[in-house]
């Protein structure tokens, strides 16, 4: 019985990675979920591929907004090393530094949006990027975006899909997703 509803609980509370479409999100919530269920080493593995991956990103973002995901590469860092050493007791804690480390991403890619569309370049990759990264702050914080960050969201993920956006739509989407990272950010403290 007590296993049951452990296991019931560990659903519940855990981070499905059907829940998130791209990296980090996938590796962050296989480690939540790891961890929920006790798979320590699991879990510090998925926050390596995680940390992994957003190092990656650093040189990809605008150079002014590269040291916000160095230090969010370096907090997934801490964390694996503090998962690993038995430190971390709560999901919840993953939970913090995953949001904290999705605002960091949309907040740099975002930024990186602004400089490329106002260089007559073409945005909407790191639109689409910031877009990821907001929703998954929104999701690790357990809120949601407001309709005009969700209808934001929404346009890149159509335009990912092969949907061009004009240079007039695709600045509304920047605005629009500037405006989530704003909203969401007054929840993680960002």
């Amino acid at each position: 019985m007590a296993a049951l509803l452990m296991t019931n609980i560990v659903t519940v509370y855990a981070q499905s990675q059907a829940e998130f479409s791209s990296e980090p999100d996938k590796s962050m919530a296989t480690a939540h979920e790891s961890f929920i269920k006790g798979d320590i080493n699991k879990a510090t593995a998925e926050i390596k591929k995680a940390a992994t991956y957003v190092h990656a990103q650093e040189k990809k973002v605008a150079k002014d907004a590269a040291p916000s995901v160095k230090k969010a590469a370096e907090d997934l860092d801490r964390l694996g090393t503090d998962v690993e050493k038995g430190m971390v007791k709560s999901g919840d804690e993953l939970k913090k530094t995953f949001a904290q480390v999705d605002y960091a991403l949309a907040t740099a890619w975002h930024a990186t949006a602004e400089q490329e569309q106002k260089a007559g370049k073409n945005a909407s990759a790191a639109a689409r990027s910031a877009g990821a990264g907001l929703e998954g702050a929104a999701k690790w914080t357990g809120s949601k975006l407001d309709a005009g960050a969700q209808a934001a969201v929404d346009a890149v993920h159509t335009a990912g899909r092969g949907a061009r956006l004009g240079v007039d739509a695709l600045g509304r989407v920047i605005r629009g997703i500037g405006e989530g990272i704003a909203d969401v950010g007054k929840k993680i403290g960002g």
